[in-house]
């Protein structure tokens, strides 16, 4: 896999900031764009396997001048960074502990890493062994847990792919029955008859709850069981009260770009100030 990325100033001081990341699919893999208070980051990631650089990089253009087409096309300086996906087998050997990038790489936005981090330190803080003679026990346990959380990781992106309808040939190669996991494909049949739960992610700290795997499954496109109840009048209603709560919440929230402002120094501060 391999990434070409621009962090440019390209969002105008006044515009709205989003509140979330968009990602965007193309030919041979995806792009994200990420809105921050001074600059907007977008990043095209491709397999180059299906896709070579140069038309990486036209790709990546061509959305940079979708979203701001202002930008004159000679400013623009992308960088190009290569990198093999996957975990260690072994991330606890002896006395060394392997966290972060040197426990594995799998999607470069990093929200799952940063999640595996944190996970990694509070598992090492509360089994930190007394004496040698212990080291072993918790080094086993300690692998055998990540090897599980890194393959949710590997099963929830996964999932994103295997649902995809695109007809690219990088689409159908990750649609390849041969490249899903066998536990993703387990659930996949067992989702077309009742919903994913709890049941099917049990572990206490599971980086991608049930709830993570519906949104994903429905809003992809996944089979709705036909066995499902329908809504009650009354279930119905509560729908209806959860939108009007949602409405009269977001007509009060402030923008995104509001309430950053204040949060920034007073010399970025003054780079985000709505006109």
């Amino acid at each position: 896999m391999a990434i070409a990325a621009w962090n440019g100033s390209t969002a105008a001081r006044s515009s709205p900031i989003q509140s979330q990341t968009i990602g965007t699919a193309h030919e041979a893999g995806w792009i994200w764009d990420i809105g921050l208070p001074t600059r907007r980051g977008v990043g095209c990631v491709y397999s180059s396997r299906f896709l070579d650089d140069d038309k990486a990089e036209a790709i990546l253009r061509d959305y940079i001048a979708l979203i701001a087409p202002d930008v004159p096309p000679d400013s623009l300086a992308p960088r190009r960074l290569s990198f093999p996906t996957g975990h260690r087998a072994e991330f606890w050997r002896r006395n060394c502990l392997a966290v972060g990038l040197s426990a594995g790489f799998i999607e470069p936005l990093e929200a799952s890493a940063i999640v595996m981090i944190e996970l990694s330190l509070n598992a090492l803080i509360d089994n930190f062994p007394v004496s040698r003679a212990g080291m072993d026990v918790h080094a086993e346990r300690f692998n055998a847990l990540f090897r599980t959380r890194w393959d949710r990781v590997v099963e929830f992106l996964k999932l994103h792919y295997v649902l995809s309808r695109r007809d690219e040939p990088y689409w159908r190669a990750q649609r390849d029955r041969a490249t899903v996991p066998q536990r993703l494909a387990e659930l996949i049949e067992l989702w077309r008859d009742q919903p994913p739960s709890t049941y099917d992610l049990p572990l206490i700290e599971e980086i991608f709850p049930a709830a993570s795997y519906q949104y994903v499954w429905y809003g992809m496109g996944g089979a709705v069981p036909s066995r499902l109840p329908q809504p009650t009048p009354s279930m119905r209603t509560q729908f209806e009260q959860v939108r009007q709560r949602q409405r009269r919440l977001l007509s009060a929230l402030p923008s995104n770009r509001a309430l950053l402002g204040p949060q920034l120094a007073p010399g970025e501060r003054e780079k985000v100030a709505q006109p």
